[in-house]
């Protein structure tokens, strides 16, 4: 099942791009295994990694998600660092004054050096966070430039679920990793990087528990798809996988080697590493 965002493609006429792709094309067009989920990650290329916008850029910016906002669009926001994230958040919190987005379900993607200010913050315009396994690569040179005591608590997610959050898991695949969950979901519970070094602490190490639950019904929030599937109730969707290994028992270490022998989706069986019955 997907989800797409639109990203902006040429730099100073994202807008014009926005008006004219969603002409037929409301927010969540489509069906239960393709529609359209809003703007993201990439609103504007003034915007993308740039930790000092300039006022032409943020004003640029602003028209878009006013205009994304008036619609009912969500938006997602790829930020990089915690210490600059004021500039986007302010923007928003101007937005939510004259165009409430507390329902839309906007979020921010990456962050891993997440303050709690800004997580709560993010809580107060209803925002939730979208966290990929980068520190998996990159996790020992962030500890060289930030030091070991910010490394121990990246990314925070036990802080968010604490303050109230939404948080959804995932890859970042397929550019900058790898697109495995089983590997991400290792990450977030042993906090090793692919050289073996632990960065991470245990009070930002969350339980197995939570950390399926931010991969499942933890990203289908995203989507507006959380009443939907996610999570295997009565009334949802029966997507399923039966796993080689019990992701709750099994020991960490082995947990990046657990594989779907028999993935469901929609109660349909679409994969199967061997014959069954």
């Amino acid at each position: 099942r997907v989800a797409f965002s639109l990203n902006g493609q040429t730099a100073g006429k994202e807008f014009e791009e926005y008006q004219a792709l969603t002409q037929m094309l409301p927010m969540g067009f489509g069906d239960d295994m393709l529609k359209f989920n809003g703007l993201g990650e990439r609103i504007t290329l003034a915007m993308n990694n740039n930790e000092r916008p300039g006022e032409s850029d943020k004003n640029s910016y602003y028209q878009i998600a006013k205009w994304a906002a008036e619609r009912g669009m969500s938006l997602t926001m790829h930020w990089g660092r915690d210490a600059s994230v004021n500039e986007l958040l302010t923007l928003f919190e101007r937005l939510n004054r004259e165009v409430p987005i507390t329902d839309l379900r906007w979020s921010i993607a990456h962050l891993n050096d997440a303050s709690e200010k800004t997580l709560r913050r993010m809580k107060a315009l209803g925002m939730g966070w979208t966290v990929q396994d980068a520190m998996y690569f990159g996790g020992e040179q962030f500890r060289q430039q930030n030091g070991v005591e910010a490394a121990r608590r990246v990314p925070p997610v036990n802080t968010a679920r604490r303050i109230g959050v939404p948080v959804g898991a995932g890859t970042d695949a397929h550019r900058v990793a790898s697109y495995n969950p089983f590997t991400a979901l290792q990450w977030f519970l042993d906090g090793k990087t692919v050289g073996g070094v632990a960065i991470r602490g245990p009070e930002e190490t969350p339980s197995r528990e939570d950390a399926l639950r931010f991969y499942t019904i933890g990203s289908a929030w995203f989507s507006r798809d959380d009443k939907k599937r996610g999570s295997l109730e009565l009334g949802k969707f029966a997507d399923l996988a039966v796993l080689s290994k019990d992701y709750l028992t099994v020991p960490v270490d082995e947990v990046g080697s657990i594989e779907s022998l028999l993935t469901m989706v929609g109660g349909k069986v679409v994969y199967a590493a061997g014959p069954y019955k």
